[in-house]
């Protein structure tokens, strides 16, 4: 075992440790909830990971995301990631599609994962929607979370249990195309929401296309979100199924 990893021990195994550096999870979205995950995920010894974000850092992204800092801005998340992974695990196997997912190469992204991360962009619904019926397709559970504030929810797919497109109350044979332009009902993501998310504003956020979000949130998701997601691939616990989902939330 690598000498990093020995503080594991007496919390996992070495059988769980070994568990993990065999194991592959495909992480769709490499900013805010990605990112985090994939850290998380390095760290706990991870072997391989399968990075999918098309975009670039801004400065606007460096008050909640992993890898953003002034030296990454312009840098392909993608990028920048995996070298901050890599500093962290240089034995860490990182497959790059610095393109992100689509409906064209969704089923390639996550053939060899053991686990799947939908951390795509909100405003890209389609291509999670995308994502959510290939790791279907294939028999794979797939895991997201969403930053509320000072607060997460995570939300667990079985690949026969309930899907993304009956919480979102959209057929599931609609067109992916179709789907350009739609979003996640915010409701889905919690029973209650901190006060100012109010209809006015959140008609004005998503008009913009700019959601107000922090760092807190973004970190608090990923570690329940790893949390679940390590337990159930050890065998150790089963994660609660949508439409059950963990609420954790400091404002109310």
């Amino acid at each position: 075992m690598k000498e990093q990893f020995i503080r594991n021990l007496g919390i996992m195994s070495e059988i769980d440790v070994d568990k993990l550096q065999q194991s592959t999870i495909a992480i769709a979205g490499c900013g805010c909830i990605g990112g985090f995950s994939a850290e998380l995920l390095a760290r706990m010894g991870i072997g391989r990971l399968v990075l999918a974000d098309p975009d670039t850092f801004d400065v606007s992204n460096i008050n909640r995301q992993c890898a953003a800092t002034y030296h990454t801005v312009g840098m392909s998340k993608v990028t920048a990631l995996r070298e901050h992974l890599l500093a962290i695990n240089p034995d860490l196997d990182i497959i790059e599609f610095p393109n992100g997912v689509t409906e064209a190469n969704v089923a390639e992204f996550v053939q060899d994962a053991d686990y799947v991360i939908d951390a795509i962009d909100y405003f890209a619904f389609h291509d999670a929607v995308a994502l959510h019926r290939a790791a279907r397709r294939q028999g794979k559970y797939i895991i997201t979370a969403a930053a509320l504030g000072f607060g997460a929810t995570v939300l667990t797919f079985a690949p026969d249990g309930m899907t993304i497109e009956q919480i979102a109350g959209i057929p599931e044979d609609m067109p992916i195309e179709q789907l350009r332009g739609a979003t996640f009902p915010p409701a889905s993501y919690a029973d209650k929401l901190p006060s100012y998310v109010t209809v006015d504003h959140l008609q004005e956020w998503l008009t913009n296309k700019t959601i107000p979000t922090i760092s807190v949130g973004q970190a608090l998701g990923p570690g329940v979100l790893v949390s679940q997601l390590v337990l159930h691939l050890l065998g150790r616990k089963k994660p609660l199924l949508v439409p059950e989902m963990f609420q954790l939330q400091f404002e109310l």
